[in-house]
């Protein structure tokens, strides 16, 4: 079954609220208390000195609700889940306001220091005026924070489809080996002057060996049924080129040809055979794929090490291995006992749901 890892949770960043703390609490707390002047009787000492008490209490609170603010944007920061998020941090504002206030009235009240009298009007005032300047506050901090995860997750996107892309380039490049297709060429071009019938069935392998190279970028999966049947076209090129210097024994079930694999799977472990394997008339490399009864590709050939080994394309089984690895598969187990060299590969039954995302993103 095929899995993919979550992204790591993002960081979130203290907003930069030092507009609030210098400009925006002090002018709110003066214009409220302003507003109050008439109930006072216009005692500007007493303005002066509550200003500068609610000030320092609303700096504090602030600072209270801000703990608040980050505390849920670390549990729900991503932006799928907005939702959760503004109905909680807003009902964690009305909480802390509403309990801040009534507790400082409340303190002014039994103290004596308050200038008014203290009735349910108070309460219900006080109680308004703060849950309206912390809502306001925070709807601006809200959308501001929006906005950033919304142009982060455009950012991600954009990221992930240079990555795709440039995957899908580095795959084809790589799949696209130069040697191969030189060496098919001059196959072609020997057997045109020996037997044009040859070398037309030989141009329709090749063209299907490469039509299946470009269609293997677009996949992340294909079925053990398609790779077969690529490899029935990469063989007869194989065949073309090398004689009777390799040999095939291809035993697979019909019952697993509906599991699934990397494309192109099989033409890396055969190109890693041959890369490192001498192939001489007299000492056939022989090719061995078949399939174990729970479900395991096998692919194996006798080992007949090259002394010299040619200067070709590096680290064929290591990037397959990082293929699994991107897809969330078993990587594959390699076995060298010095005779017999086998490469075992896990095969995947997807489910329709799976299919479907292979197909809908490729």
């Amino acid at each position: 079954m095929i899995s993919y890892s979550a992204p790591p949770r993002s960081s979130v960043e203290r907003p930069n609220d030092k507009w609030l703390r210098r400009f925006a609490i002090p002018l709110a707390v003066l214009l409220a208390n302003l507003l109050s002047l008439p109930e006072k009787e216009y005692d500007w000492q007493q303005y002066v000195i509550w200003s500068a008490v609610e000030i320092g209490y609303a700096t504090l609170i602030w600072q209270v609700i801000l703990y608040w603010l980050l505390y849920i944007r670390r549990r729900y920061s991503s932006i799928n889940r907005t939702r959760r998020r503004v109905i909680l941090t807003f009902g964690g504002y009305f909480v802390i306001t509403a309990s801040a206030q009534a507790l400082i009235i409340g303190l002014s009240d039994v103290t004596g220091v308050s200038s008014i009298p203290i009735n349910v009007y108070v309460y219900g005032k006080f109680i308004t005026v703060g849950l309206v300047w912390v809502i306001l506050v925070g709807t601006v901090y809200e959308v501001i924070y929006y906005v950033q995860k919304y142009r982060e997750a455009l950012q991600e996107t954009e990221a992930l489809k240079k990555v795709s892309i440039q995957q899908q380039y580095d795959r084809l490049k790589n799949q696209v080996n130069p040697h191969f297709l030189f060496n098919s060429l001059n196959s072609l071009s020997a057997l045109i002057t020996e037997d044009r019938d040859k070398a037309s069935i030989f141009l329709d392998e090749l063209s299907s060996v490469y039509r299946y190279l470009l269609q293997a970028g677009q996949r992340t999966v294909v079925t053990l049924q398609d790779e077969l049947t690529f490899l029935t076209a990469y063989q007869h090129l194989l065949n073309t080129r090398f004689g009777n210097a390799i040999r095939w024994d291809i035993q697979v079930d019909k019952q697993f040809l509906d599991l699934s694999i990397p494309p192109l799977t099989l033409q890396t472990l055969i190109e890693n055979a041959l890369r490192h394997n001498l192939l001489l008339v007299e000492q056939p490399l022989t090719l061995r794929i078949t399939v174990t009864d729970d479900g395991h590709l096998l692919v194996s050939n006798r080992l007949q090490r090259k002394k010299l080994t040619v200067a070709t394309q590096q680290g064929g089984l290591s990037k397959l291995s990082s293929r699994f690895d991107d897809l969330g598969l078993p990587r594959p187990l390699i076995e060298d006992d010095g005779k017999q060299f086998t490469v075992c590969i896990p095969l995947v039954r997807l489910t329709q749901s799976q299919e479907n995302v292979v197909t809908a993103n490729p």
